[in-house]
């Protein structure tokens, strides 16, 4: 008797046990509709084809949905505990725009109400002034300065389009001459919608993409081979590189150091308008002030022709929008320090990197230390110990790259690098001794 009741009792347990895991399953496998609505700075964030990513508390499942026009991504997915989160890259006006943001909750019906992500934006340039070379080098017994050139970097991971970069200069050329754009002791345009546009506003005549982590290089003067002639110089005769040509402006910036190289190609030049009379674009050669800024080309050549829009305190400038620059740097000639003023509003920038004269030095980026070796892709190719730089520890002189990274050593090992970018140059920059173009 005592058998067939343990008999009894076992089977009617195993009846519960069936039943109950039949309704876990139910629970389970229940299929539950909702949709997810982004939202920035307290408003619906309307963007089409934003992908959110959904994953169970467990980590078992994963699932994706973009977001329709009105920023809302739509799911059918059993019911249970989930965690949605949004990583969402974009560019506008020059910036490269990166929506972020997550969320956790329990989904256990069909919602009436769409579950909400906040997205937090943050925005960074994503091209900026790499490096950039002015001061000239030996040739013989004498200098040699007609091989200036610059680079614009693609400082992040998404292609960049430089279509409208355009790029200008500050006066005075030099950072130690009278500046009278000073008054009282601050810059007359401190609180000014604009800055100066010097000489020339330089734009694209083409289409130009610059890939992630790659860059562009811009002939300002000659695109030919200046080392044939002078080893300290560079070649500057690559198909690849951009040229400020002079070869359809018309009466002015005809300078014998406008050179054409046979590679460049014709559709890799830009042009200009000339702001001022000159036989050249006026840039400094011993402490420069460039900026690149953002705008149409055809906005580019009005605001260049538009004598209304001229500033004559000194000399004759054109007044170039602050909300159209992206990336500035200024430099002073390592020697005229004490004599030098900052031209770029503090809105713009800050501070100062030192330049030497002559020598072949180049005005060289810092690189962002932490967000380069975050990179995963990094792992084992960043390298180190740079010694680039023209720091002396003995005398206290000079600048380097605190970051320790060799960039370019880096890049050669197939890294990534992140360049630094405060809006300060003399955190931003430092001397560098040898061209970065000479390998």
């Amino acid at each position: 008797m005592k058998r067939l009741l343990i008999t009894f009792f076992v089977a009617v347990a195993a009846l519960f046990t069936v039943a109950s895991c039949d309704k876990n399953n139910e629970n389970k496998n229940k299929t539950v509709e909702f949709s997810v609505q982004l939202f920035s700075e307290n408003e619906a964030f309307q963007a089409e084809g934003v992908t959110v990513e959904l994953s169970e508390a467990s980590g078992a499942a994963k699932y994706e949905a973009a977001t329709d026009a009105e920023g809302c991504a739509s799911f059918k997915v059993p019911a249970g505990d989930y965690s949605a989160s949004v990583l969402y890259k974009t560019s506008k006006d020059g910036e490269l725009l990166v929506y972020s943001g997550s969320a956790t909750f329990s989904v256990e019906k069909n919602a009436t109400e769409p579950f909400k992500i906040d997205l937090k934006k943050v925005a960074t340039p994503q091209i900026i002034i790499k490096e950039f070379y002015s001061t000239g080098c030996q040739k013989g017994t004498g200098t040699y300065s007609d091989d200036a050139y610059m680079i614009l970097y693609n400082n992040t991971s998404e292609e960049a389009d430089a279509s409208d970069i355009v790029i200008s200069a500050l006066q005075p050329g030099n950072a130690h001459a009278t500046n009278k754009y000073y008054v009282d002791g601050a810059l007359l345009y401190e609180n000014e919608p604009w800055i100066l546009a010097y000489s020339a506003i330089w734009w694209f005549k083409q289409e130009v993409k610059i890939p992630a982590y790659s860059q562009i290089v811009i002939a300002i003067f000659g695109s030919i081979n200046h080392s044939e002639t002078v080893p300290d110089s560079v070649n500057l005769d690559n198909e690849e590189y951009y040229w400020m040509s002079n070869e359809d402006i018309s009466g002015t910036f005809k300078a014998a150091k406008y050179k054409r190289g046979s590679n460049v190609k014709p559709e890799h030049f830009m042009t200009t308008f000339p702001v001022s009379a000159g036989t050249a674009w006026v840039v400094s050669n011993n402490s420069p002030a460039i900026y690149i800024g953002k705008m149409d080309k055809a906005e580019a050549e009005a605001l260049s022709k538009d004598t209304e829009n001229y500033d004559r305190t000194s000399l004759t400038n054109a007044k170039f929008p602050k909300n159209k620059v992206i990336d500035c740097v200024e430099a002073w000639a390592a020697d005229k320090v004490a004599n030098s003023k900052i031209r770029f509003s503090a809105d713009l920038n800050t501070g100062y990197v030192t330049i030497s004269n002559n020598l072949g030095h180049t005005i060289y980026r810092n690189v962002d230390k932490q967000a380069t070796e975050a990179l995963p892709e990094n792992e084992g190719k960043l390298v180190y110990d740079y010694a680039g730089g023209t720091y002396d520890a003995a005398t206290g002189t000079g600048s380097t790259d605190p970051s320790g990274i060799d960039a370019e050593a880096s890049i050669a090992n197939g890294a990534h690098i992140i360049y630094q970018n405060t809006n300060d140059s003399g955190r931003d920059f430092h001397e560098r001794v040898k061209s970065s173009l000479k390998k």
